[in-house]
């Protein structure tokens, strides 16, 4: 078919037009895109700053009542009544604070905000401490807890992310004193390795958990008693965050439970690399930094 040369450069001229007003909307919708793109790191940047805020308006006051209650303590160490209420203010203050930890937590995991920090602790002092906080919970539904290091490992120094491995350890130790009975016993165990490896477990003889659901409980939100006549305590966070906080460390946690037979989660912790430049050492409690720390 023979095409004049006015319809030619007519039909070149339209798709010239064409190709320019294409371009002119991808330009527009990649600066769209730009702007977007802007607002979304205003929004993190907000939300991270939130998140920060309102965890220091949280705990500061929240550390100031724990703070005020031991010392109210022993200011009344001879009263009873006044000894068993201050006793009750520092155990529902410290079952807030477990539970703000695990509500800010999750929202920093979600975030991407959550990064590993190291030192080099005893492990045994961290998990007493640990033990010492559920004391009063355990006491209230008559379950003894007990610290079962291995032998010669009760002075172990391990290097791992004591904060994190305490939000791990406080969400097995809640989930075990919750589904054990009346006069249950739960028992706390670790180890390390030769290779720095650190070992722990929690394991109860409670109710127990069926193989079809050792992978869901570590699901968020996902609680195997729901319900609104459900008769255990919990949000299903702990151990979607437990979960999260060991892959973080590239560890790796299990369970072997069994209807009836309680049940005992074992966590894995590879050792972590210290800053060149700064050693730190926790020990009850106390944190101290060292410039030219010694391997232990």
């Amino acid at each position: 078919m023979n095409v004049s040369d006015d319809v030619l450069i007519e039909e070149l001229s339209n798709r010239f037009a064409q190709s320019r007003k294409a371009f002119s909307d991808l330009s527009v919708v990649n600066r769209k895109l730009l702007e977007m793109n802007e607002k979304l790191e205003r929004s993190e940047s907000l939300k991270s700053n939130f998140l920060s805020n309102i965890r220091n308006e949280i705990n500061n006051p929240l550390n100031a009542i724990m703070g005020l209650a031991g010392q109210l303590a022993i200011v009344g160490a001879g009263n009873e009544e006044i000894a068993c209420l201050t006793s009750l203010i520092g155990a529902e203050a410290n079952h807030l604070d477990f539970q703000l930890r695990n509500i800010f937590m999750a929202a920093e995991l979600e975030a991407g905000e959550v990064s590993p920090h190291c030192m080099k602790a005893h492990v045994a002092s961290v998990l007493r401490d640990l033990i010492d906080l559920f004391l009063h919970s355990a006491a209230k539904k008559n379950v003894s807890l007990v610290l079962t290091p291995s032998l010669n490992e009760d002075e172990r120094i391990a290097a791992f992310d004591v904060e994190k491995t305490q939000i791990i350890v406080s969400n097995l130790l809640a989930n075990a004193i919750e589904f054990s009975g009346d006069g249950g016993v739960v028992a706390v165990s670790f180890s390390v390795s030769g290779d720095g490896f650190l070992r722990i477990s929690v394991q109860d003889n409670g109710i127990g958990i069926a193989p079809a659901d050792h992978q869901r409980i570590f699901d968020r939100f996902v609680q195997l008693d729901s319900g609104s006549t459900r008769s255990h305590l919990g949000h299903g966070l702990g151990l979607s965050i437990a979960k999260a906080l060991v892959e973080l460390m590239h560890g790796s946690i299990s369970l072997v439970s069994a209807p009836g037979e309680g049940t005992q989660f074992t966590v894995s912790i590879p050792p972590c690399s210290l800053l060149d430049d700064e050693n730190s050492f926790l020990e009850a409690g106390n944190l101290f930094i060292f410039d030219d720390m010694s391997e232990a």
